[in-house]
């Protein structure tokens, strides 16, 4: 069936094409924010670059990018429930000093954290003992 005369019968109201928030699916080429998909892998902009255009609908300044690749990194073994070396981070970029930074992460150990730091502090102790 041709889609002009399809379309002037009044069969067809429109093609068929998806256009949403995050990508324009309608050309040719996928479109990010409207950057060809081929360019986005050529620039190689990384996941921090891909992310920010389909969240945020424009490219963000390369520390932004970085700082959402950090993000990714730091909770894509056990999601943000290990807030620890998150604490820690945050504690550092604020200008307080080593211990103060490390203390803030090690404080926030608890039930979260499962069983292997639990094995390792028992282990600690029996050795402390012996000792």
């Amino acid at each position: 069936m041709d889609y002009a005369w399809a379309k002037e019968l009044g069969l067809i109201r429109k093609p068929a094409s998806f256009m949403t928030s995050i990508c324009d699916e309608r050309g040719e080429e996928l479109l990010y924010a409207g950057v060809p998909i081929s360019r986005v892998l050529e620039n190689n902009v990384g996941v921090g670059g891909v992310l920010s255009l389909l969240w945020f609908q424009k490219r963000l300044p390369d520390y932004a990018n970085r700082f959402i690749e950090i993000c990714l990194m730091l909770t894509a073994d056990h999601g943000p429930a290990v807030s620890g070396a998150h604490n820690t981070i945050v504690c550092a970029r604020a200008g307080k000093d080593l211990i103060s930074s490390l203390v803030s992460g090690l404080l926030t150990i608890g039930d979260r954290f499962g069983g292997a730091l639990d094995g390792a502090a028992k282990y600690l102790l029996k050795l402390w003992i012996k000792v």
